[in-house]
């Protein structure tokens, strides 16, 4: 058996990430995040999305650690109400790339498209994604995920009851 180099090693671990949500495997996913993770949806149509923050540009998503938590816990549950019953959802993942390495700590860069299908209406969402990864041990932790979309209005059903 060869071993992995980290771009194989990323690569996995970012499939097994999408697996879980399209699973909708919550708490398996939780496990994959730092106590300090953020998950950030910043807004649509504009300029160098990349570069805002959410303490200072209002965001599609800003949560913390917390607010992660109760999202998924929302979601598991029957007060999601856009999401009962459950839609179908896909995610692909491509061009994968390690953007900076410094020590433990990887920026990786994804691409993705996301499907989602309720109620016999099928809902896209394509972009990029973002993400700050720790090491751990022979592993990765998500530290940071950022969601930059390419589309210019969020529509269907619920908006974005899913986590991209």
């Amino acid at each position: 058996m060869h071993e992995r180099t980290v771009q194989e090693s990323i690569e996995r671990f970012l499939y097994d990430e999408a697996e879980l949500l399209d699973q909708w495997k919550f708490a398996e996913w939780e496990a994959l995040l730092t106590d300090d993770a953020q998950y950030l949806v910043p807004p649509i149509g504009v300029a160098n999305p990349e570069a805002l923050s959410p303490e200072n540009t209002l965001f599609v998503i800003a949560d913390d650690r917390l607010m992660l938590a109760a999202r998924i816990e929302r979601m598991s549950g029957k007060a999601a109400y856009c999401e009962l019953p459950r839609s179908n959802v896909r995610h692909l993942v491509s061009n994968v790339r390690v953007l900076a390495e410094d020590g433990d700590r990887l920026t990786v860069g994804a691409n993705f498209c996301v499907y989602r299908v309720r109620r016999a209406e099928l809902t896209q969402y394509i972009g990029r994604y973002r993400y700050e990864l720790l090491r751990s041990g022979a592993a990765f932790r998500i530290r940071s995920k950022t969601v930059l979309l390419d589309i210019d209005v969020l529509r269907g059903q619920g908006g974005l009851g899913i986590i991209l």
